[in-house]
């Protein structure tokens, strides 16, 4: 496989704009005994994230698991939690970026609050692989295209 984008807390934080942003409430059923979100939730929200910005550039997740020839399993998940989320909260979910390799993507995350204060940030990256034989394959053009549009990608500038 090859290497994976290291991405910055603090680049995240600073990314001027986003691929894709949804709008939540931190329900009741996601937060733990100490009264904050529960760790593994925002990963769900940055997912959640994810399937809604394929669902906006036309590629049809659903469709693609029960019949196409790739997927896109995770390999690897890390978050930062700066600020606590708590049931009620109204934030915002943002795919900061998304960072293809040859065979995989690293997708970047923000969770904030609508002032901009960055509550959680985090990075996933899913390997493509061959659904049938389960071997890592090369990304499809069809994903690769509406992966980073304007090829903004962390350190470039907005042109």
């Amino acid at each position: 496989m090859s290497q994976r984008p290291r991405v910055s807390t603090e680049e995240i934080v600073r990314a001027p704009s986003a691929l894709y942003t949804e709008r939540r409430h931190v329900r009741f059923q996601d937060i733990d005994a100490a009264g904050i979100i529960y760790f593994a939730r925002v990963q769900e929200y940055f997912h959640d994230a994810f399937v809604g910005f394929c669902r906006q550039v036309g590629i049809d997740l659903p469709e693609v698991i029960a019949k196409g020839k790739w997927g896109l399993p995770l390999a690897h998940a890390e978050a930062d939690y700066m600020l606590p989320l708590r049931f009620g909260d109204e934030i915002v979910v943002e795919l900061v970026w998304a960072l293809p390799s040859e065979r995989s993507i690293t997708l970047v995350y923000r969770a904030r609050t609508e002032d901009g204060r960055v509550r959680a940030v985090g990075q996933m990256v899913h390997v493509c692989i061959d659904r049938e034989t389960f071997r890592s394959m090369r990304l499809p053009d069809e994903l690769r295209a509406v992966l980073t549009p304007d090829g903004q990608g962390p350190g470039e500038a907005e042109g």
